[in-house]
């Protein structure tokens, strides 16, 4: 209560990684998010990529994990806001002839059974109409149609629907995780939701979100704040990791260390050729030329590249010669106050916290929208 009365009230993101465990600690100060507490705690080599839900370290391990790291942080165990990777759920934009809200709920279930391969009883759906366009008429079409179209113009309005799902034994899981972990859970959201958060905001252009994951890549398209666009591909920073090993001959921690040094891999002497960037390089470039072919009056406007390897020197420039579109590293706590004193160690971990921080900041604008509301 008296959090409330000050200002003060405390949001946290939990991030679980398939290396790392990430965690972020806002509180709502003189109206604007402030960083109160952080958290990192990298998983060993032999429990990375061990997140599966249906494994005995999911829930043996993790626990154990949590209470450790909140309690050695001393962060709120309140408010907790987690995410499901990216790669276990859907996000998908479907278009729809208007109609009305009732009629649009069943079309949707119809509709979701093309891109959900489960029965939809299996599933938790949600969906949200994201904007609408003209359906251009065709230009061939007879007098007698085009006046037919005139009378019916109202059915000839595109409603642009983001469908999202998961799986419902995912997300009880992941609850269960968070009970047993002693934590008191507020929301859980797909990954990409948080990041484009942080990332983009209210920002109104047409950005590429590239978040190079340890073991996975994840791909947006988002226009106006607005994913258009998620893809997921099995490549990420841990196959950049091990390339330098076997191309230097070192081990997978030393050749973790040079990845993130001063060194550039993309020019000169220490070219090396990574073909897990060809093929996060590849799907970024299908999505951008065709949003482009079909919307000459698209543009993007920039490429954030995402995770810990979007700190790899060179990278950007790497990433903007091969799409020919500006890339710059994203900054999470873009829209975040912090101590001028923690400024060069949030800019060597900015990366990471993507997620984290995109979730409290989605929880502290909920409760702002709820409080006034309720005035």
């Amino acid at each position: 209560m008296f959090d409330l009365i000050f200002g003060k009230k405390t949001f946290v993101g939990l991030d679980i990684g398939t290396s790392s465990i990430k965690i972020v600690e806002l509180k709502l100060i003189d109206g604007k998010p402030t960083l109160s507490n952080y958290a990192w705690m990298p998983l060993g080599e032999g429990m990375q990529g061990k997140g599966d839900i249906n494994s005995e370290y999911f829930y043996a391990v993790l626990p154990r994990l949590l209470k450790k790291i909140f309690k050695k942080s001393k962060i709120g165990k309140g408010n907790v806001y987690v995410s499901l990777p990216a790669f276990g759920g859907l996000i998908t934009l479907i278009d729809f002839p208007d109609m009305a809200v009732n009629d649009m709920e069943q079309a949707i279930k119809f509709e979701a059974h093309k891109y959900i391969p489960t029965s939809l009883d299996e599933v938790v759906i949600s969906w949200d109409i994201v904007g609408k366009k003209e359906q251009i008429a065709d230009n061939n079409a007879s007098a007698k149609e085009a006046d037919a179209d005139a009378r019916q113009i109202k059915n000839k309005n595109i409603l642009q629907v983001l469908l999202v799902a998961a799986s419902k034994e995912k997300v009880l899981k992941y609850e269960n995780l968070i009970k047993n972990s002693g934590l008191s859970l507020s929301s859980i959201s797909l990954e990409p939701f948080p990041m484009v958060r942080s990332l983009v905001g209210n920002d109104p252009g047409n950005f590429v979100i590239v978040d190079i994951g340890s073991e996975v890549c994840n791909i947006m398209l988002v226009e106006k704040g607005i994913i258009m666009v998620n893809r997921n591909i099995d490549a990420g920073g841990g196959d950049i990791t091990k390339t330098i090993a076997k191309s230097m001959g070192v081990d997978n921690a030393r050749a973790e260390q040079l990845k993130v040094s001063e060194r550039n891999f993309f020019k000169g002497n220490s070219i090396i050729n990574f073909f897990a960037l060809e093929l996060v390089i590849g799907e970024a470039d299908r999505i951008i030329k065709t949003c482009l072919r079909d919307d000459a009056k698209m543009k993007i406007d920039g490429v954030i590249l995402s995770g810990g390897t979007a700190e790899m020197t060179g990278i950007c420039e790497y990433f903007s010669d091969k799409l020919k579109v500006r890339t710059t590293v994203g900054n999470p706590f873009n829209k975040v106050k912090y101590d001028n004193n923690l400024e060069k160690i949030i800019s060597s971990v900015r990366t990471k916290y993507s997620v984290c921080v995109g979730l409290a900041l989605s929880g502290m604008e909920e409760y702002i929208k709820n409080k006034d509301n309720n005035k």
